[in-house]
């Protein structure tokens, strides 16, 4: 089954006869927490101003997440999730020719289709899926946009900054726009040692995305920014698309989720537990795992190419990967969740995969 995105619940339950909340959701990657109560009641008390028109400049927002950055709020621009911020760069920038990585987020590619057909991609090696230095080599004066997932998705993997640095670099001197999606980046241990958030004022023509949607597990809100130090290219982006992209509940979610550093804090520390835990027992199935370190594992069954059914019967949910450029169709992805869920997804991927081994151990019991 060749899925667009994951995170598609009814459709599941459709397909599967099982009710939506009986249903375990692998394929999205949000916190596996749950909204935070502060959020929870932000969105409750907003409820009031649901009457009136959302502030068109977002300015409060854009203010509290200056500060939370330490740059101006000029330097600020908030969509209707990191998705919106996406096409509205691509629109305002209508790039002739863009880099993008292989695998990686389907919706770079989607945006870019809207307005240009030479999209270059750089296949990563399936031996690790990491991005190397011959990345540099990929990028020239006729390339107009960079895009690139640190973490990426759907591998996890990370790009070390120093090489980030050498990419923003090449990237000034071909007068190349650096777009660097680092929505799953607070997910990973000292993810802010590969942050480029510090480097803004040194490179204008560098654009990071950031999201509230998956860390505080509010993707029904949409809710997500970009901070690049061309005021200008910020401004740009906030024209080119609808306005009032931002309501007013999303607006008191994310001033809440600013003040939750406590929360996040959990939140890692479970995803990191937790992803040790999936690596371990997946590896001991005989799947092969990448060791990403964001909040998703992406792994690979040869030859199983409908795990996704046979997981559903069991009313789980993964993300087939075969939409991806440069996967096949037996490559999956999961988010992580909590220490329950995962271990019931363990124990019905070893019923899958090891019948004989589960019918066993049903035996002995």
């Amino acid at each position: 089954m060749e899925m667009e995105h994951g995170g598609d619940i009814l459709g599941a339950s459709h397909l599967s006869g099982i009710a939506p909340d009986m249903l375990l959701d692998f394929s999205v990657n949000v916190t596996p927490l749950g909204i935070p109560e502060k959020i929870k009641t932000a969105m409750y008390e907003s409820l009031g101003q649901a009457g009136l028109y959302p502030d068109l400049s977002k300015r409060r927002l854009n203010q509290a997440i200056g500060r939370k950055h330490h740059i101006p709020e000029s330097w600020v621009c908030c969509g209707n999730g990191a998705s919106d911020l996406i096409f509205r760069l691509v629109f305002a920038l209508k790039p002739k020719k863009a880099l993008i990585l292989a695998p990686t987020f389907v919706e770079y590619a989607s945006a870019l289709c809207c307005v240009t057909g030479d999209i270059e991609r750089y296949r990563v090696d399936h031996k690790d899926f990491m991005v190397r230095e011959d990345i540099l080599d990929r990028i020239t004066e006729r390339t107009d946009l960079v895009i690139l997932c640190n973490p990426n998705n759907p591998t996890g993997q990370l790009i070390p900054r120093d090489l980030m640095i050498k990419i923003a670099g090449k990237c000034a001197l071909t007068h190349t726009l650096l777009l660097i999606d680092e929505c799953f980046l607070e997910f990973a241990e000292n993810g802010k040692d590969y942050s480029m958030e510090k480097f803004l004022p040194a490179y204008p023509g560098m654009v990071i995305l950031k999201s509230f949607t998956k860390m505080f597990g509010i993707a029904g809100l949409r809710l997500g920014y970009m901070l690049c130090s061309d005021s200008d290219l910020c401004r740009m982006a906030d024209r080119f698309g609808c306005d009032w992209n931002v309501n007013c509940v999303a607006e008191a979610a994310g001033l809440a989720a600013l003040e939750c550093d406590d929360y996040v804090e959990k939140v890692v520390a479970c995803v990191s537990k937790e992803r040790a835990f999936l690596i371990t027992s997946l590896e001991s199935l005989g799947i092969s795992v990448v060791h990403g370190k964001a909040n998703y594992l992406l792994f690979r069954v040869p030859g199983e190419e409908r795990l996704y059914e046979k997981l559903l019967a069991k009313g789980i949910m993964i993300r087939t990967c075969s939409n991806y450029d440069n996967l096949g169709r037996d490559y999956y992805r999961i988010g992580i969740r909590t220490p329950e869920d995962d271990r019931y997804l363990v124990r019905s991927l070893d019923e899958i995969l090891r019948p004989e081994e589960a019918d066993r151990k049903e035996m002995d019991a």
